[in-house]
């Protein structure tokens, strides 16, 4: 089930993991005013059982035990609040850098898929929970990562259709000079969006193609496409690595935006597949670093 331009080394083999995601195990949080949509879910470095996760527009954090039961229910405890201008934005896709900031991008969506463009931003959340906006007038805020030498931070808008790049100083985390890397209207795609993405340690990106039925490898040091894999359902949502060598990759999908028609004809749309077999790896995701007194006592403040 894939194919793989101009590298036949090695096959990948796309295996269906789960049909429907949280339809046993899966932890509802309390509705605490900040929006419908999780979208981020975190463990927090030093706090066992811990998970930084967004709501709607706001951050927050849960706790989630592995001895807890199936079916329940969490209260989160809010930490932070974004874009009190604009009650119906709200995160999207996010994830931790190396130093373990939360970086995190936002969107505003007016009705269901309907966007107000450029209205969205991108933040970085330190580990004293101070914030920065990054980067904004971004329409769908989407996949993040950064090179393996941290010199560069790699980031998608879906409704641009482009994979950006960005110098990247790791240690202050600032980024500037933003560029085009990848412009999915020169594809000839057609509606294929650029969705979640990864890097691994070759360097290399992997990227969703929501509406493209297809997992992409860019080769950030040429900006082109360098392998294909095929999947079973069209709208590929996100990538990531795991297994315990990390050289499994694992990839989600959604129903939203199916037709009756296509959802009868793929039937495995919403699953979570492990792709084997690609022959190279990534590395494990960076936990949230907070600092821990500062954390815990937002925590008793967004408790109460």
């Amino acid at each position: 089930m894939s194919s793989t331009p101009g590298d036949n080394s090695c096959r990948s083999r796309v295996q269906h993991m789960i049909q429907h995601y949280g339809s046993e195990s899966q932890t509802q949080r309390e509705d605490v005013g900040t929006g419908p949509t999780t979208t981020i879910i975190i463990p927090v470095e030093g706090l066992t059982d811990h998970y930084v996760i967004t709501i709607g527009r706001s951050i927050a954090v849960i706790e989630w035990k592995p001895s807890d039961p199936d079916q329940h229910s969490v209260k989160p405890k809010v930490l932070l609040h974004f874009d009190a201008h604009s009650p119906i934005n709200y995160f999207n896709d996010g994830k931790c850098d190396a130093k373990g900031r939360l970086w995190a991008g936002i969107i505003r969506e007016r009705e269901p898929d309907i966007i107000d463009l450029h209205k969205g931003a991108l933040y970085r959340i330190d580990p004293d929970l101070k914030t920065t906006t990054c980067t904004d007038k971004i329409s769908i805020s989407n996949g993040l990562t950064w090179s393996i030498d941290l010199t560069l931070f790699y980031y998608n808008d879906s409704y641009a259709g482009s994979v950006y790049v960005f110098d990247y100083n790791h240690e202050t985390g600032e980024i500037k000079n933003r560029r085009v890397l990848l412009d999915y209207k020169t594809q000839g795609w057609g509606k294929d969006t650029p969705d979640g993405m990864t890097i691994d340690t070759d360097g290399n990106l992997w990227v969703a193609n929501f509406y493209g039925q297809k997992v992409i490898c860019i080769d950030p040091k040429e900006g082109r496409v360098v392998r294909t894999v095929a999947m079973p359902c069209k709208n590929i949502t996100s990538v990531c690595w795991g297994g315990p060598n990390y050289d499994v990759l694992y990839v989600t999908s959604a129903q939203k935006g199916l037709s009756a028609e296509e959802l009868k004809a793929q039937p495995e749309a919403g699953a979570t597949f492990a792709i084997t077999g690609l022959g190279v790896r990534g590395q494990p995701s960076p936990k949230f670093k907070a600092d821990l007194n500062v954390l815990k006592a937002k925590m008793a403040e967004g408790g109460k």
